[in-house]
């Protein structure tokens, strides 16, 4: 962005009393043959009097510059003298936004002359401190008409010096990369793509102009890259920076971040570059480790997921169980039923389940966890584990749906002959909208059976 006020009210100040003092000179030279009027130059000796005054009084200086330009003609050298001296005063003062209008009428009149008041150096770094002020003045505003509007008047005086500028600089090119993006993400909801184009054309430039770039380079290009959609080249930029700049735990995440985003977008559409996108975001997340980044639990709770996602199920269960007994990963419910889900996967039931157990220690009141565990046995056709379970899932209660569990236990109580149990859990269930229709029909059932014991009994 723009420099700080003080800095930028430095350079201003000291730039324009140069080119004051240029114009004056240029006057002698006869291509261009102006020069102030006795009245004027007589007058400009008692504006430097007021403003070489300690402190500088800056309503005298004003009052001799107003003085002055009532008795000039309003398009004269005099006039755009006149204005030089004034934008002199907001300089430094430090009222950069009035210092604009009369840096405009100055170039406006210059500009309308033949051959210009201005020689094109002048000219040319007139245009420039507009770019600056008008960009700044943009950032300064919350009116977004007002910005707007500031920002395409600096962009329209960019263009004007670039048309004069014999070469242009790194420090130019940021400075337009920076109000072209600015620019065209004036509405982050709805991104300006040919504009954030231009930008990144414009940080191409600069990027050729300086053999180290300023890092904001890279970060202009990188956000223009995203925007426009063009993850691969910016995976690409990111891996030359983590390079560069190895000590950036931002870098980093923004990588294994990039590679995600790209394994995603060919989900379903080209499953081996999916998984290669996949395995190199696995790889930055690691690479970003060993320099000591990226170990907050959530982290290597994602790096487990990538692992899950690819089908890695033996690498995401040892990363797991090792991450949740070392606190490196957050002992939550949900993520120690994810290590039940990977030996699943595995084939490795029994080991499910003692991950499951395990969280039922840490979460005693966890029915939810219970439940898991039941569901398990009953995959394993170990009915009477189960069953215990179950009555454990449903005594705890906190299950995100109940009905199932007594739904469950009502099967499961059936396998085992237990029909007092398991009319009653359907009983239960049926009092749940969602479990109502199976209830009836186990109670139906159940009860048809309990009648048919009952006469047995009577008969025997």
């Amino acid at each position: 962005m723009l420099p700080s006020s003080p800095t930028l009210f430095r350079r201003l100040t000291l730039a324009f009393a140069a080119l004051v003092m240029v114009s004056v000179t240029l006057a002698q030279q006869p291509e261009r043959n102006y020069s102030p009027s006795d009245d004027t130059a007589e007058g400009l000796i008692k504006y430097k009097a007021a403003m070489d005054a300690k402190p500088a009084n800056y309503a005298e200086a004003h009052n001799v510059l107003n003085g002055l330009m009532a008795k000039v003609a309003p398009d004269s050298y005099d006039a755009a003298l006149i204005h030089q001296y004034r934008l002199q005063i907001f300089l430094q003062q430090g009222e950069f936004a009035k210092a604009i209008e009369p840096m405009e009428k100055s170039l406006l009149l210059s500009e309308a002359k033949t051959p210009t008041y201005f020689d094109e150096r002048v000219t040319k770094e007139l245009y420039y401190y507009l770019v600056q002020l008008y960009f700044q003045e943009a950032n300064n505003t919350k009116n977004a008409t007002l910005a707007a509007s500031h920002m395409e008047k600096a962009d329209r005086y960019m263009d004007k010096w670039l048309k004069i500028a014999k070469e242009t600089t790194a420090d130019a090119q940021l400075l337009y990369a920076q109000l072209l993006l600015s620019r065209g993400m004036q509405n982050p909801e709805k991104p300006d793509l040919p504009l954030i184009k231009r930008a990144l054309d414009q940080v191409d430039i600069g990027l050729l102009l300086t053999n180290r770039p300023r890092d904001t380079f890279y970060v202009l290009k990188l956000v223009c890259l995203q925007q426009l959609d063009r993850n691969a080249e910016a995976a690409e930029l990111l891996e030359l920076l983590v390079k560069i700049k190895p000590d950036s735990s931002t870098y980093w995440q923004q990588l294994a971040g990039i590679y995600l985003n790209l394994a995603s977008t060919q989900d379903g559409k080209n499953a081996a570059k999916a998984q290669s996108y996949s395995l190199r975001s696995i790889v930055s997340i690691e690479r970003a480790q060993s320099h000591g980044f990226m170990n907050t639990p959530k982290d290597h709770y994602n790096l487990v997921g990538i692992y899950f996602n690819i089908a890695q199920y033996e690498k995401a269960a040892e990363l797991l169980e090792a991450g949740l007994g070392s606190g490196k990963i957050e002992s939550d419910p949900k993520n120690w039923e994810l290590l039940a889900l990977c030996y699943q996967q595995l084939q490795r039931p029994l080991k499910g389940i003692d991950a499951l157990k395990q969280a039922t220690k840490a979460f005693p009141q966890s029915g939810q966890l219970e439940l898991q565990v039941a569901n398990l046995y009953t995959s394993i056709d170990k009915q009477a584990e189960a069953f215990t379970h179950l009555q454990a899932a449903i005594a705890k209660g906190n299950l995100s749906k109940p009905y199932q569990a007594y739904l469950s236990l009502a099967f499961t109580a059936y396998s085992l002959q237990k029909y007092d149990e398991a009319l009653s859990a359907a009983r239960k269930a049926k009092e749940f909208p969602e479990g109502l229709r199976d209830g009836q029909n186990m109670e139906k059932a159940l009860e048809e059976i309990i009648k048919d014991r009952e006469a047995k009994k009577k008969s025997s």
